[in-house]
C-alpha cells in the first residue's frame, strides 16, 4: 500500500486552476504534528509516541500492547487534506490502520479512512480538506509490536503539472553501496550491503512563474531540513511512493517562454527491504 485515495475525494479535471487532477504530483512536507499534543494509549521504554514527529526513520514510537491509539490535538482546528506514514511495519503484522478527527472537542470520531497494508512502503493518504482540531489513530493486529517512525499530517503541496515521460519511479530505483570480498585468488567470497535506500529524480515544466514564487517556494525552503512524501502519480501508480531527502537545493529556472518556469527535485528515500 502507498497512496491512499478517500473515496469522497471529488477533484477538477482542470489541469491549470486547483484542485489539480490525481494525475498531479502531491508532496507532503507541511505538518501540524511538531505544535501538537500527542496522547499514545501506550509507549515501551525508549520509544515515545513524540518520535514520529521529528522525521526521523530510525526513532520510532513503539506501543507496549495493541490495539493502540495515538490521540492528537493541533491546539486549534487546521484544514487538512493529506496524511503520511513511513518506517512503519503494518503488513509484518497485520494491522488495520483506521484514520479519524474530531470536530466536538474529542467527544465523539468520526472514520475518515481504515487501511490494511500489503507492504512496509511509505503511506500517503489523500482526502478532501477536513478542518479538525482532534485526531486519531487506531491500529488493531493479531500479534506482534507495531513500530511507527514518521507521520505527517497537514496541506499537501498540489504540483500544477504532470510528471510526462521519462521518470523513474523511486521503487524501482534502489541505492545499494556494497562491499565485496575476493580472495587473494579471485574467489568471490561473499557481498556486505555497506547502505541502501532509494533515489530518483522528478522533473517539471511549464510552471508558471507566479505559482512557482507562491506555491513552490515555501516547499524549497522547507525541504533544506524536512523530509517529505511524493506520490508523483496518485491515481494510476499509487504504490510508487516515497518518504524522501534532497541532498542539495532545488532551484527553479525560466524556460524563455512567457513566463515558464522548470525545476527539477532530486531526492533520496527511505527504503523498507
Amino acid at each position: 500500500m502507498a497512496v491512499v485515495i478517500n473515496s469522497s475525494v471529488v477533484l477538477s479535471s482542470s489541469s491549470t486552476l486547483p484542485p489539480f487532477p490525481l494525475n498531479h504530483a502531491r508532496i507532503g512536507y507541511q505538518s501540524f504534528l511538531p505544535d501538537a499534543e500527542l496522547t499514545p494509549s501506550s509507549a515501551a521504554a525508549g520509544f515515545p509516541a513524540e518520535a514520529v514527529v521529528n522525521g526521523l526513520t530510525y526513532d520510532q514510537w513503539r506501543p507496549e500492547e495493541l490495539p493502540a491509539t495515538l490521540t492528537t490535538d493541533l491546539v486549534t482546528a487546521r484544514d487538512c487534506d493529506y496524511l503520511g506514514i513511513a518506517a512503519h511495519n503494518f503488513a509484518t503484522i497485520g494491522a488495520v490502520v483506521d484514520i479519524e478527527y474530531s470536530t466536538d472537542g474529542g467527544a465523539t470520531y468520526t472514520l475518515l479512512e481504515s487501511m490494511s497494508p500489503e507492504d512496509n512502503t511509505p503511506i500517503m493518504l489523500i482526502f478532501n480538506t477536513v478542518t479538525a482540531r482532534y485526531w486519531r489513530m487506531s491500529i488493531t493486529a493479531p500479534s506482534g509490536t507495531a513500530q511507527i517512525g514518521a507521520v505527517n499530517l497537514g496541506q499537501a503541496l498540489v504540483m500544477q503539472r504532470p510528471i510526462y515521460g521519462g521518470h523513474t519511479p523511486i521503487t524501482m530505483s534502489r541505492r545499494t553501496e556494497y562491499q565485496n570480498n575476493i580472495s587473494d585468488s579471485g574467489q568471490w567470497l561473499g557481498r556486505t550491503i555497506v547502505r541502501k535506500g532509494v533515489g530518483t529524480s522528478f522533473a517539471w515544466k511549464h510552471l508558471t512563474a507566479g505559482w512557482c514564487r507562491e506555491y513552490f517556494t515555501p516547499f524549497v525552503k522547507a525541504c533544506r531540513t524536512t523530509p517529505f512524501f511524493i506520490a508523483w502519480y496518485p491515481s494510476k501508480f499509487p504504490r510508487e511512493v516515497g518518504y524522501c531527502w534532497t541532498s542539495g537545493d532545488i532551484s527553479p529556472s525560466n524556460m524563455g517562454i512567457r513566463d515558464y518556469m522548470s525545476v527539477t527535485l532530486k531526492a533520496d528515500g527511505f527504503g523498507d527491504d
